[in-house]
């Protein structure tokens, strides 16, 4: 049975959610809802969960992989991250929230969580997308804010990167 490393990725986040002292929630992932109704009929989401951190809305969708010397553009013929995921983290940020996209590097007793904005993601398949089918974890070590990691059970300083980001 192969392990769905993205919905344990999203589980860690939903824990560093809960011990970070914030308002948050899960947004409903479509294709779960399409699962219990035959015609479900869903907007696509802007991401994985909300939250609010002193007074600013916060969008944060997860993404991660197994690959070990980049992270994947596509999947097949889909793009790992949407478009309208990108767009709606750049709207968000114009009205004064913060976008993150997490990618996690999911490398065995080594995982890295790597927040990108919506303007690095856009940038990533902008440059890369034209040449290279991925983005190699040099550029994400050298332009993306890495995660700290806290104590077990695994979890993510997701305070720590808002304070960053809001100065």
């Amino acid at each position: 049975m192969v392990k769905n490393t993205g919905k344990n990725f999203e589980n860690e986040i939903r824990r560093s959610l809960k011990k970070g002292g914030q308002f948050w929630f899960r947004i409903q992932d479509t294709n779960d809802v399409s699962r219990f109704v035959k015609k479900a009929v869903a907007e696509k989401q802007p991401g994985d969960f909300f939250a609010v951190y002193r007074g600013r809305p916060v969008l944060i969708e997860c993404k991660t992989t197994r690959n070990l010397t980049a992270f994947p553009l596509h999947y097949g013929t889909a793009r790992s991250i949407q478009a309208h995921q990108i767009k709606a983290g750049k709207i968000l940020e114009r009205h004064g929230g913060l976008a993150f996209i997490l990618i996690r590097r999911d490398e065995p007793r080594n995982k890295t969580v790597y927040a990108a904005t919506p303007s690095q993601v856009e940038h990533m398949y902008r440059h890369f997308g034209k040449s290279r089918k991925s983005v190699p974890w040099k550029w994400l070590d050298e332009n993306c804010t890495m995660v700290d990691k806290l104590a077990k059970p695994i979890r993510w300083n997701l305070i720590k990167l808002y304070e960053e980001y809001i100065g």
